[in-house]
């Protein structure tokens, strides 16, 4: 017997109320004042797409554009691919692989700003363990200031987090443990390889759930700030900015809130597409009839 609506709506209304006081009302509200002009101390002022426009020009935001599209990318053919391909070979149950799953997850238990600021210290140009690696295979001159260079400070403020794939690996194993083993079993009797298996069985099953991945991991670079503000403060040049950053030093520093939430709008507006793009490749969105 279905129960009836009212007790449906009765039961959805606490939801309903939390996620219009936490989720709705702040988006509409940056929504509207990103047409203003607002201190956050003086009521707003609406000045309509002036806002839009500045950001167009703005240089400072063109380059956090380009890193969080950059970053996206990174994330979801390298930094995924990477906790996926871990993730099968530890499905496999070699030597030692409770052990590398649990160490996967160490990096998230470290807070990002302690985590940003040890690889401060690994990057030191002089008593960094990078630098020092390197003079000590041959090239005894060998001094880079890796976050302070325009040349290598992306490259570093990536290597902060790249690798580091521990959510995409429990994801990814909790996934392939409701594969039903006789498949692979079964492949195997067959003459398949373990990696056969992986691409032709695994791979297509686990399609849904490298969506899932490519979604966290997108949208978390998208709005990254910790690692940036704790390794380079968005320099050299503000060539390592990234839209959460700017936001902070536009809304925080600048006191700029309406300027900062247009670019607010924009980082939201970014995370729809790349939910609507990666729903559409990987078939999230598909019902079955």
């Amino acid at each position: 017997m279905k129960a009836p609506k009212f007790w449906i709506i009765l039961f959805l209304l606490p939801t309903l109320f939390l996620f219009t006081l936490i989720y709705a009302i702040p988006i509409i509200t940056v929504f509207v004042t990103s047409f203003t002009e607002w201190s956050g101390f003086n009521s707003p002022v609406y000045i309509g797409l002036t806002n839009y426009a500045n950001l167009i020009q703005d240089r400072t935001f063109r380059i956090a554009i380009r890193n969080s599209i950059l970053w996206g990318l990174i994330a979801a053919f390298v930094h995924v691919p990477f906790g996926v391909a871990i993730a099968l070979i530890l499905h496999r149950k070699p030597f030692g692989w409770r052990f590398t799953r649990s160490a996967s997850m160490l990096p998230n238990l470290i807070p990002p700003a302690a985590l940003a600021l040890l690889y401060t210290f690994l990057f030191n140009p002089g008593i960094g363990l990078v630098n020092e690696f390197i003079r000590r295979i041959g090239f005894k001159d060998f001094t880079v200031h890796w976050f302070f260079q325009p040349s290598t400070a992306f490259v570093a403020v990536t290597s902060v987090w790249v690798f580091y794939a521990g959510v995409i690996i429990l994801i990814t194993m909790a996934e392939l443990s409701g594969i039903p083993a006789d498949l692979r079993e079964a492949a195997l009797i067959d003459g398949a390889s373990d990696n056969q298996v992986d691409r032709y069985i695994h791979l297509p099953l686990l399609k849904n759930i490298i969506g899932v991945g490519i979604l966290i991991a997108v949208t978390e670079v998208f709005k990254m700030f910790d690692y940036v503000f704790m390794t380079t403060g968005g320099g050299p040049d503000n060539q390592t900015m990234s839209l959460g950053l700017l936001i902070y030093n536009q809304a925080t520093v600048r006191y700029r809130y309406g300027y900062a939430n247009t670019v607010g709008v924009i980082l939201l507006l970014m995370g729809l597409i790349v939910f609507f793009l990666v729903s559409k490749a990987f078939g999230m969105t598909q019902t079955n009839g």
